[in-house]
């Protein structure tokens, strides 16, 4: 793949734009990461062996699926005829996660299109990791509405409580959808809510739920929802967890050069190496338990269970692409970036294990603008990178003209306090402590004068500053990536449940920079 500045934003009909601002002013980024998309660094595929393509777990993911109402019954035949496998996973969430589980799905969907339209067979899957028990990460969603921000979370869940997929919802989600007032009415926000309090429903586990809510947006798009929980995953991976079991210490070892390594260059470690833990847990119920290595090495007993009954163990972070990577036959994997820094320090484990090392690719980031955020911004006279600012332009507030002179004034001063300071050090010093500290006076009051003024400009505008609001709700929510501060349904309460197909046939597959991506009324801009 051609290298590309992960800055630069693009607009649906391939139009090139110059940079807005490097992507790290859009999101941040783990610095191996951001090292990766710019080619500071390199980890070439690998091949191997790949176990053959089970039958049975191909009949389990359908009948997954077609529950889910995504039916992938063509797309799993030609997975066993050897189609190319383009691989993404996320945590599941309340009302679909983050909103960049919907990115990260449509960016496969459409590499999946590009590789049949080339004449190559492909399928893509969404690994939802249901397995995780990071109930913290999982428990919140985020809608819009107007200037605020919604907020919703599933009290009681805690880390360690319950594996994800398993976890109960209680009301969090319904009482979020119930507060949309008239924001869950409409043509296109209607259906949506809709779908979301079906599959959202108190009692429902996080992992049905989500099943159900994401296999009904991307159906039809050619990608295969897979739940990690899955028995014929562990028992098809058995082989490869049973070998990375074998050769522990050497990826340990791996893992813990480069630790070092990362520290090296003053990067975080995604993986802390722990020798005195096994990579699986064993599945008790709806929790998972860690278990101990033996001298850093795993023990016979835990070999000897494992091959026995698979699915009653499930692998750890690092183990868990391993495992994903043989059973699917992945040729590409779309990684957000921390992903991307955990792959690249465990990628001796791809060959210890004997699995082949796919393409890693960097996932495309996204930014959608709805036809209302459009209207806002063109009664604004805004550009597309000042959404990045914390408070609205100067140029949308009243007191331009007294601004413009205070500025010029502060300069001008600045200049003849420095000019006054410099001649009294030369022709009276011991005056210069007096003229240093009127100057100080004088600047601080005309930094005052530069607060009050803006806090003025403020309240004049206030009808500009509840457009710029409303415009950062759902832009720049919180200050944050939308696709990660804001739930999976906030862009289907603007533009349809349809929304998914229409960004897979936006999206750029292969480009990791902020794609701000534009939505007319009646279709995609």
């Amino acid at each position: 793949m051609e290298r590309q500045d992960p800055g630069v934003a693009r607009v649906v009909d391939n139009r090139p734009v110059s940079t807005i601002a490097p992507l790290a002013a859009w999101t941040s980024l783990h610095p191996a990461a951001l090292a990766w998309s710019e080619g500071g660094i390199s980890v070439s595929p690998t091949s191997h062996e790949a176990p053959a393509r089970s039958a049975k777990l191909a009949a389990a993911l359908a009948a997954a699926n077609t529950r889910w109402g995504n039916p992938v019954d063509a797309d799993l035949a030609a997975w066993l005829g050897g189609a190319e496998v383009v691989v993404t996973g996320q945590q599941p969430g309340l009302l679909g996660g983050p909103a960049l589980t919907l990115v990260k799905a449509c960016a496969v969907a459409a590499e999946v299109v590009r590789r049949r339209s080339a004449g190559r067979p492909a399928v893509g899957f969404l690994w939802l990791a249901t397995a995780d028990d990071d109930l913290p990460e999982m428990r919140w969603a985020r809608l819009p509405a107007g200037e605020a921000l919604l907020v919703a979370r599933e009290e009681g869940w805690e880390r360690g409580d319950a594996l994800g997929g398993l976890a109960v919802l209680g009301d969090a989600c319904s009482g979020l959808l119930g507060s949309l007032g008239a924001g869950a009415s409409g043509e296109l926000a209607g259906p949506a809510v809709e779908l979301a309090r079906a599959c959202f429903a108190p009692g429902t586990t996080l992992g049905e739920a989500c099943g159900q809510f994401l296999g009904r947006l991307l159906a039809g798009l050619g990608v295969v929802l897979v739940d990690a929980l899955e028995p014929e995953l562990a028992r098809a991976g058995a082989g490869v967890v049973q070998r990375a079991l074998g050769q522990l210490p050497a990826v340990t070892a791996g893992l813990q050069g480069q630790a070092e390594a990362f520290a090296g260059r003053g990067w975080s470690v995604p993986i802390r190496v722990a020798p005195h833990r096994l990579p699986v847990f064993r599945r008790e119920g709806d929790r998972r338990v860690p278990l101990a290595s033996r001298d850093g090495r795993c023990p016979d007993d835990v070999l000897a269970a494992h091959a026995r009954v698979p699915e009653a163990f499930l692998p750890n972070v690092w183990l868990r692409p391993l495992l994903a990577d043989a059973v699917l036959g992945t040729h590409t994997s779309v990684l957000g970036g921390a992903e991307l820094a955990y792959h690249l320090q465990a990628a001796a484990g791809w060959e210890l294990a004997g699995v082949g090392r796919p393409a890693w690719r960097l996932r495309p980031h996204v930014t959608v603008v709805s036809p209302a955020e459009r209207r806002l911004a063109r009664q604004l006279g805004l550009e597309l990178g000042d959404v990045l600012r914390s408070s609205p332009p100067s140029s949308v507030l009243p007191g331009r003209g007294v601004r413009r002179r205070l500025q010029r004034l502060q300069g001008g001063n600045e200049q003849d306090l420095a000019a006054l300071v410099a001649v009294a050090r030369e022709e009276l010093p011991g005056l210069v402590g007096d003229v240093e500290a009127t100057a100080k006076r004088m600047q601080g009051s005309l930094a005052w004068l530069g607060e009050r003024l803006e806090g003025a400009s403020l309240r004049a505008a206030e009808t500009q500053t509840g457009r710029w609001r409303r415009l950062r709700a759902f832009l720049r929510p919180d200050g944050k990536p939308q696709e990660r501060h804001l739930s999976a349904l906030a862009p289907l309460l603007r533009l349809g449940v349809g929304f998914a197909g229409q960004l897979a046939g936006a999206i750029d597959p292969e480009h990791p920079g902020m794609q701000v991506l534009g939505w007319e009324d009646g279709g995609p801009w």
